[in-house]
């Protein structure tokens, strides 16, 4: 079999996958759009109940991260098909295109025998190649929900300062909010969830249900302490203004740790990256030349000896 019918194999075989993938990817998202319209058409709401913040594990973990569309877990399991369809196919033609044949073969002219070294990465690399593409959406993801988890985290503190402030000049938690909300950006993780606070409780919804669905579309460690301390601060009647003051020192002392245990692990991170990339640079300078001649050497000699 020819390398050109090899690639031309290859090629109708993703197209195909990729027709497939996409087929049932449609069949699945119009099926949950079905569900979804015909749940919520069944379903009455009740202000008093706590509804879900998200359906199921991939969708909680998609909303989690910023993707709040209901086809967006679909799309992310799409995409790390197609990603590794995609791998599977740059490996197989890396491999019946005749390079890793060539590669293997300049491979065998290295001397002093580091040729059994070298070639298994030259046969494992494009396997492990399909592996990252196939991981580069679920990073993709995960990335973006660690900027999401950062960012709130650099604006609770300053937020709860402001309205701590407020409510000790006069205002209620929800004016303070409100104001608040005005200097905000739109694009803001933490004011998107507020206003959504906000949404929940013009609905009718109680106070306590609204701070725990404010709490559950971000899951942060401190705004859901800081949740929970509102909500018992209301029903045990105390000052909102003190319980804001409080949790905005518990938040900004509990960054000021981690940036200290952060700064305290630097020196220990810092010798992997000095041993694995700096250290080799300074023994190949000056031990380089006389390596190459020591290779050569035991070249010869083997070869002499055969």
């Amino acid at each position: 079999m020819s390398v050109s019918l090899r690639i031309l194999i290859v090629l109708t075989l993703w197209a195909v996958l990729a027709f497939v993938v996409a087929l049932l990817w449609n069949r699945y998202r119009s099926r949950s759009e079905a569900i979804e319209r015909l749940r919520r058409d069944t379903t009455p709401i009740k202000p008093s109940e706590e509804p879900d913040i998200a359906h199921g594990w991939l969708r909680r973990r998609m909303m989690l991260a910023g993707y709040s569309t209901p086809s967006a877990g679909t799309l992310l399991v799409s995409a790390t098909i197609l990603m590794l369809v995609s791998g599977l196919f740059c490996a197989l033609l890396f491999r019946w295109s005749g390079l890793q044949r060539v590669f293997l073969e300049g491979i065998e002219s290295v001397p002093g025998g580091l040729s059994g070294m070298l070639a298994p990465v030259v046969i494992v690399s494009p396997w492990l190649i399909a592996i990252i593409l196939a991981s580069l959406p679920i990073l993709v993801v995960r990335a973006s929900r660690r900027a999401r988890v950062l960012q709130v985290s650099r604006d609770l503190p300053l937020a709860m300062d402001l309205w701590a402030t407020l409510s000790e000049g006069g205002l209620g938690f929800d004016a303070a909010l409100d104001r608040w909300q005005r200097t905000q950006r739109p694009d803001r993780v933490l004011a998107s969830a507020c206003r959504g606070f906000q949404r929940d409780l013009l609905g009718g919804m109680r106070r306590s249900v609204a701070f725990r669905r404010l709490a559950g579309r971000l899951d942060v460690p401190p705004l859901t302490r800081f949740t929970a301390a509102m909500i018992q601060s209301e029903q045990m009647g105390a000052s909102v203004s003190e319980t804001l003051r409080l949790q905005a020192e518990d938040v900004r002392a509990e960054r000021r740790e981690k940036s200290m245990a952060f700064a305290q692990s630097l020196a220990t991170k810092r010798v992997i990256p000095l041993v694995v990339c700096f250290l080799p640079g300074l023994f190949v300078w000056p031990l380089g030349p006389f390596f190459t001649q020591l290779l050569r050497i035991v070249d010869s000699l083997t070869g002499g000896g055969g």
